[in-house]
């Protein structure tokens, strides 16, 4: 049982006892439901924070580990916010088989859920037609779960963003019910029907701050991307390293060459491995990118495309995809090893996730495994998630929501993508995976009930918020004693 279990986490005895340290010191704490402000708590918390952080860096150079945390803790000191994005593990730590699931929810209402939704993870992209979309773009922590853990999260998310606006208490449990009766209604459109499989969101469908958003998006241009990222000398178009965001990856350039035969095989959408198109023309690693990932190691891979031309290249975005937080706080030891039965490897399930909430997904999306033969400063082995960087690439700007009504505009559209990704990403997508209609389940269990799933949905958002408060105020407080204590 024990090599069961190491297998199915990667194999990594550290691993295995980082993950049950975590749970032991959080899930032990009996924190459910209740605030929390004590010694033990603030212990506790900055305790996960270094174990989570101490896993993603791992492998790391270890000349460059502290540094990296040193930053990743900077930033998480910026906001409430940015350190409720960098701490997706404390939420799951708090709410994994929350009995309050119960009251909505049951064995046949868990479909893929994107498992970090946040108002930060919505944005505008390109799909594979070449549309302009608005929808959810981080997958890294997808698995199929109760739907109600995203939208728990993401209504925190929205009051931790709303506290720093001019918007009252009662102007936030608004903006809170309007996701919630927004998700459920767009649910319920989609009964005994299958418009989940079909609806997608442009800017023929969208309004206001999101529609604004996908219209800037459309005004870019692919070769700005590449003049963003590249460089040209003597005809050659390579990445520029003088970006404080790229800096050199030989070691790592010939690992992907190796690999991307096999990458080839796991494209699933329009496009066909040829030789010519994904010609590898240069490699950088990508730095300072993320929160939550913050260290996780990335490439962006510069490939040739259609013609030899400058301009229609491609950069593929290459990120190490660890097993999804979910599963390490949610899953039981029999759910850990059928998770290894299911997927090959997490950037597989990264791959299926994207597949089964997104309409059109990327064409690029597959998955490569990388080795390093020289493993002195820092091992960058392991399964990596493939993607195409959109062009169109734009996040909805939050300081442009001025009121409740703006508020209110943009947090049903969230409810209404939500509700259509959870949608058409259960049994419609593969019934291996999701056996039911996820839609139907909802209806049936939420039906004449909205009053009470709203206040639900509410409660939890604002109570949580809280929490997520006093631990950054505790976090904060901590990490300006060490940095006295490490001067």
């Amino acid at each position: 049982m024990i090599n069961q279990l190491s297998n199915t986490i990667g194999n990594n005895l550290i691993v295995i006892t980082i993950l049950i340290i975590i749970n032991w010191l959080l899930l032990s704490s009996n924190t459910l439901a209740q605030l929390i402000d004590n010694s033990r708590r603030e212990q506790q918390v900055f305790q996960s924070i270094e174990l989570n952080t101490n896993l993603i860096l791992e492998n790391a150079n270890p000349v460059e580990k502290q540094q990296l945390k040193d930053k990743k803790y900077a930033q998480m000191q910026e906001s409430e916010f940015a350190f409720y994005r960098a701490t997706n593990h404390l939420f799951w730590q708090y709410f994994a088989n929350d009995s309050r699931l119960s009251k909505f929810g049951n064995s046949n209402t868990k479909t893929w859920i994107l498992g970090d939704c946040h108002v930060d993870n919505f944005g505008a992209y390109n799909n594979d037609q070449g549309e302009i979309i608005f929808d959810l773009n981080d997958f890294d922590e997808s698995i199929i779960a109760d739907y109600q853990y995203d939208l728990w999260r993401l209504a925190t998310s929205i009051i931790l963003v709303t506290n720093d606006s001019t918007l009252s208490k009662s102007e936030q449990e608004e903006v809170v019910d309007s996701l919630s009766e927004t998700y459920l209604d767009t649910l319920a459109s989609y009964v005994g029907n299958d418009k989940e499989t079909k609806i997608y969101f442009t800017e023929a469908n969208t309004k206001g701050e999101v529609k604004k958003t996908i219209e800037k998006a459309a005004k870019k241009t692919r070769q700005g991307m590449l003049d963003k990222w590249t460089k040209v000398i003597e005809n050659q178009i390579i990445f520029n390293f003088s970006s404080e965001k790229l800096s050199l990856a030989t070691d790592v350039k010939n690992a992907i060459k190796s690999g991307m035969l096999d990458y080839g095989k796991t494209l699933s959408g329009n496009l066909n491995y040829d030789l010519e198109y994904f010609k590898v023309k240069d490699v950088a690693q990508r730095l300072n990118a993320g929160l939550g990932s913050f260290g996780t190691p990335r490439y962006y891979l510069l490939i040739e495309g259609k013609t030899d031309a400058l301009d229609d290249d491609h950069i593929l975005d290459i990120k190490y995809q660890f097993q999804p937080t979910p599963t390490y706080e949610l899953f039981s030891l029999y759910d850990r090893i059928n998770y290894r039965k299911i997927f090959n490897n997490s950037a597989q399930r990264h791959a299926l996730a994207y597949k089964a909430l997104i309409k059109d997904a990327d064409d690029f999306l597959g998955w490569i495994k990388l080795v390093d033969n020289n493993p002195i400063d820092g091992d960058f082995s392991g399964d990596y998630s493939v993607r195409e960087i959109s062009p169109y690439k734009k996040s909805l700007k939050i300081k442009n929501l001025i009121d409740k009504n703006s508020f209110i505009e943009v947090a049903q559209q969230w409810g209404k993508i939500l509700a259509t990704n959870h949608a058409r990403a259960d049994k419609d997508f593969d019934k291996k995976l999701v056996s039911t209609s996820f839609e139907k389940q909802v209806k049936k269990i939420t039906d004449g009930k909205h009053e009470e799933f709203r206040k639900l949905v509410r409660e939890i958002a604002f109570k949580y918020a809280q929490q997520v408060e006093v631990d950054y105020d505790n976090f904060v407080t901590e990490e300006i004693e060490n940095k006295r204590n490490r001067e």
